[in-house]
C-alpha cells in the first residue's frame, strides 16, 4: 500500500469515527504520524506488514483495546505502545526483538500478550505488575528466565510466569 493510499484510508477512518481498522498484509513500511488522529479507534490490526518502528503519535489512541503487530520487522520492542494504558490485547508474534522494556509495566489493563517467535532471553520483573494478564504466549523464544518448566501455553503460562516474576 502506498503512503498516499494509507493516508487516504486514515482520513476516511477519522471522518467516519471508525473504531476498528484492519490494515494487515499491505506491505506497509512506515506508519504515518496521522495514525494518532484516530481517537475513536479501539482495534488496530497491522499484522503482516514491514514496519520497523511505530510513530510516537500512536500514544494518542487512548481508547485502543486491541493492537496487532504480528510479523513486522521490529528488532527492538516498540516502546511507544507502552503509553496505551487501556490496551487489553497486544500481539507481537514473529518479530525479532530480544528485550522487553521496563515500560511494559505501564500496560496495567493488559489481559492477553502474544510474544511467540521473538528472540527474548528473559522477562523483566515489571511484567509482574500486569495484574490483569490472563494469557501469555512465549513459545519460540530462547528464554533463559523464567526457566522452560515455568513456561506453558496460554492461560496456564500467565499465572505461572507472573508468580515466578513476583517471587524472584
Amino acid at each position: 500500500m502506498t503512503e498516499e493510499k494509507l493516508l487516504k484510508v486514515i482520513r476516511a477512518a477519522k471522518t467516519g469515527r471508525r473504531t476498528t481498522l484492519k490494515l494487515g498484509n499491505n506491505k506497509i513500511k512506515r506508519l504515518p504520524s496521522q495514525i494518532g488522529e484516530l481517537k475513536s479507534l479501539m482495534e488496530l490490526d497491522l499484522s503482516g506488514n514491514e514496519l520497523e518502528r511505530i510513530p510516537t503519535e500512536i500514544g494518542n489512541l487512548k481508547k485502543l483495546k486491541r493492537l496487532a503487530l504480528d510479523y513486522q520487522r521490529f528488532v527492538s520492542f516498540p516502546v511507544e505502545i507502552c503509553s496505551l494504558e487501556n490496551l487489553k490485547e497486544l500481539y507481537l508474534r514473529g518479530n525479532k526483538f530480544s528485550v522487553l522494556p521496563p515500560e511494559i509495566g505501564n500496560l496495567k489493563n493488559l489481559t492477553g500478550l502474544d510474544l511467540r517467535g521473538n528472540k527474548l532471553t528473559r522477562l523483566p520483573g515489571e511484567l509482574a505488575q500486569l495484574c490483569s494478564l490472563r494469557v501469555i504466549f512465549l513459545e519460540g523464544n530462547p528464554l533463559e528466565e523464567p526457566p522452560i518448566e515455568i513456561i506453558r501455553e496460554g492461560a496456564e503460562a500467565a499465572q505461572a510466569v507472573l508468580d515466578y516474576l513476583r517471587g524472584r
